[in-house]
C-alpha cells in the first residue's frame, strides 16, 4: 500500500518565504524526482511567484513537458499581479492552443489582466468564451467581469452583467460602486450602496474612497462615522481614505480619533497607514504630531520622507526640510523627483535663492534626475519672488520641454510683484495662447497695468473678461468647528452666520 505522507521537501516549500531557500528546495525536487509530478512543479512556480522571482517561475514553467491548468493559472495570476498583464493574455492564448480547458480561476485572473490593461475588446471576447463554455460564473468571475467593464468606462455593460446574475453578489456590487465612483457617477454609487441588503467592509471602503477621490471629503467622513456605528470591521484601506478626507477638510479632531483607534486596534502600523497619519497632521497644521509619528516608525519609504519634508516646507521651520533630506540620504534612501519639488518649493517660500540653485544642480549631478517642468516651475517661482526676473526668463529659455501655462503664469505673477511691464506682457502673450479662456490670467495682467497707472488698458482687459465670459476661479476654504464643517469663499455672504463672522473684523 502506497504511503500517503507528504514528502518533506513539499512540506518545507509551503513554509518558505525566501527565494534562496526555494532554490535549494528546487534542487532537492530535481534530485529526488519530485519535480516530475506536475502538481509539485506548480507548487514551485507558485512559491517563486510569491517571492517576485518571475524569471525563475517562467523558466520552470517552460521546462514542464505538459503543464496543467493549475500551472497555467499560477503563472497567469503571478504575471497579472506583478504588473505584466499583457503577458498574462499571451499565455492565456497559449493555453487555449494547447487544448487545455480553462477553469473559473483562469477566467478570474485573465479578466483582471484585461481590467488592468483597459482591454475591453479582449474582455468582451473572454465574456463570450465563458458563455460559450457553459460555465456558471462564480462570485469572483462575476466581480472581475464587472470590474473589467467599469475600469473601461463601460458601466452600462457592467450593469447588464449584474442584472443577469441571480444571486446577491456583494463582491460584484462593490466593483460596480468603485466603477461608478471612478467615472464620477457619485449618485449612482450612493443609490447602489443604499439599496444593498448586505454590505461588507469593502462596500463601505468603496464609498469612503470614492467620495475622497471625487473631492467630497465631508461626505466621506459622514459615511466613515456611519460605518463605525454599524460595527463593521474597519480595514487599512478605509482608514487611509478617511485620513485623506480629514487631511483635505482640516478635520483634525476626527483625524486624532482615528489615530487613537489605530493605536488601540493595531499592534503594528504599516508604512502606508503611518504615512497617511503624518500627512493628515501636516495638512491640519499640526506638524509636531506628524513628526512624532514619523520618528516612531522603524521603517520609512521615500513617500514617507516626502510627506514629512513637505509638512515642514508648508508649516516650518523650513531648515528642517534640508536636515531631513540629508538624513534620508545618509540612511540609504535616494530622493526622487517629488522630493526635489518639495525641496525647491521650500527654498522658494523661504527666499533661499542660492540654496535653490544648489539643489537644482545637484538633482542631475548627484542623483541623475533630469529636471522636469515642475522643477523648472519651482525655480522660476523662486527667482521671480526674489526679483531676479531676467534669470527666470533665461532659465525658461533653456528648458527642453515646452514651457506650460504654470511656468508663464508664475513669471507673470513675479512681474506683477516687481512691476516689470515688458516681461509681464511677454508672459501674458504666451499664456493667452495656452489658456485662451482663463480669466485668471487677464485679471492678473490687468493688476499689473493698474499698478503702472494704465487705467485705459485695465478697463479694456476687464471688459474682455466680461464680454467673453472668461472663467475666474473663486478660492474656497473648509474648516471644522465642533464636529461641523463650514465652507467659505471670497466675499461669501451665504453662510447662515455671516453677520456674526463679519462683525469680528
Amino acid at each position: 500500500m502506497a504511503s500517503s505522507r507528504v514528502p518533506v521537501p513539499v512540506t518545507l516549500l509551503q513554509m518558505c518565504t525566501d527565494s534562496n531557500e526555494i532554490r535549494q528546495l528546487h534542487a532537492r525536487f530535481v534530485v529526488s524526482g519530485l519535480i516530475t509530478r506536475r502538481v509539485n512543479a506548480g507548487r514551485l512556480i507558485a512559491s517563486y511567484m510569491a517571492c517576485g522571482e518571475i524569471v525563475e517561475a517562467l523558466s520552470l514553467f517552460q521546462r514542464i513537458p505538459y503543464p496543467d491548468v493549475f500551472a497555467y493559472n499560477t503563472i497567469i495570476r503571478g504575471l497579472t499581479l506583478t504588473n505584466h498583464p499583457h503577458d498574462s493574455l499571451l499565455l492565456y492564448s497559449v493555453l487555449l492552443q494547447g487544448n487545455i480547458t480553462p477553469d473559473n480561476y483562469t477566467y478570474t485572473y485573465v479578466l483582471k489582466a484585461c481590467s488592468r490593461l483597459i482591454a475591453v475588446s479582449e474582455g468582451r471576447q473572454l465574456h463570450a468564451q465563458i458563455i460559450k463554455a457553459g460555465k456558471k460564473p462564480d462570485c469572483y468571475i462575476h466581480g472581475s467581469m464587472i470590474n473589467m467593464y467599469v475600469n473601461s468606462g463601460e458601466t452600462g455593460s457592467a450593469e447588464r452583467v449584474l442584472a443577469e446574475f441571480s444571486e446577491d453578489n456583494v463582491l460584484a456590487k462593490n466593483s460596480l460602486i468603485t466603477g461608478y465612483m471612478n467615472q464620477g457617477e457619485v449618485n449612482s454609487s450612493r443609490q447602489l450602496f443604499e439599496n444593498m441588503s448586505t454590505r461588507d467592509s469593502a462596500s463601505w471602503s468603496a464609498m469612503i474612497t470614492g467620495y475622497t477621490r471625487n473631492g467630497m471629503h465631508k461626505e466621506a467622513l459622514v459615511v466613515f462615522q456611519k460605518m463605525i456605528g454599524s460595527k463593521i470591521p474597519i480595514n487599512e484601506s478605509t482608514l487611509v481614505s478617511a485620513l485623506s478626507a480629514c487631511a483635505h477638510s482640516g478635520a483634525l479632531d476626527q483625524g486624532r480619533w482615528i489615530h487613537v483607534y489605530i493605536n488601540k486596534k493595531w499592534d503594528k502600523i504599516s508604512i502606508n497607514l503611518a504615512t497617511s497619519l503624518i500627512d493628515m497632521y501636516a495638512r491640519c497644521g499640526c506638524i509636531e504630531f506628524g513628526y512624532e509619528v514619523f520618528q516612531s516608525m522603524p521603517k520609512k519609504d521615500v513617500v514617507t520622507w516626502g510627506v514629512i519634508i513637505n509638512g515642514f516646507a508648508t508649516n516650518g521651520p523650513v531648515e528642517k526640510c534640508f536636515q531631513l533630506l540629508d538624513k534620508m540620504v545618509a540612511q540609504g534612501t535616494q530622493p526622487n523627483e517629488v522630493i526635489f519639488v518639495v525641496i525647491l518649493t521650500a527654498c522658494s517660500h523661504a527666499g533661499l535663492v542660492d540654496l535653490g540653485w544648489l539643489y537644482f544642480n545637484q538633482m542631475y549631478s548627484l542623483y541623475n534626475i533630469r529636471p522636469l517642468v515642475q522643477h523648472y516651475g519651482c525655480m522660476v517661482d523662486l527667482l521671480s519672488r526674489a526679483g531676479r526676473l531676467a534669470d527666470a526668463e533665461e532659465l525658461i529659455s533653456t528648458m527642453v520641454e515646452e514651457p506650460n501655462a504654470i511656468i508663464w503664469g508664475t513669471l507673470l505673477a513675479g512681474c506683477r510683484i516687481h512691476k516689470d511691464l515688458r516681461l509681464g506682457e511677454y508672459a501674458f502673450e504666451k499664456l493667452v495662447k495656452l489658456e485662451p479662456y482663463s480669466g485668471e490670467r487677464f485679471k492678473l495682467v490687468s493688476g499689473l497695468f493698474a499698478d503702472r497707472g494704465e487705467q485705459e488698458r485695465v478697463h479694456k482687459l476687464r471688459k474682455e473678461i466680461r464680454d467673453r465670459n472668461l472663467e475666474i476661479t473663486q478660492g474656497l476654504s473648509l474648516i471644522e468647528v465642533d464636529g461641523e464643517f463650514h465652507e467659505f469663499g471670497a466675499s461669501d455672504i451665504d453662510h447662515r452666520r455671516y453677520q456674526e463672522i463679519y462683525s469680528v473684523f
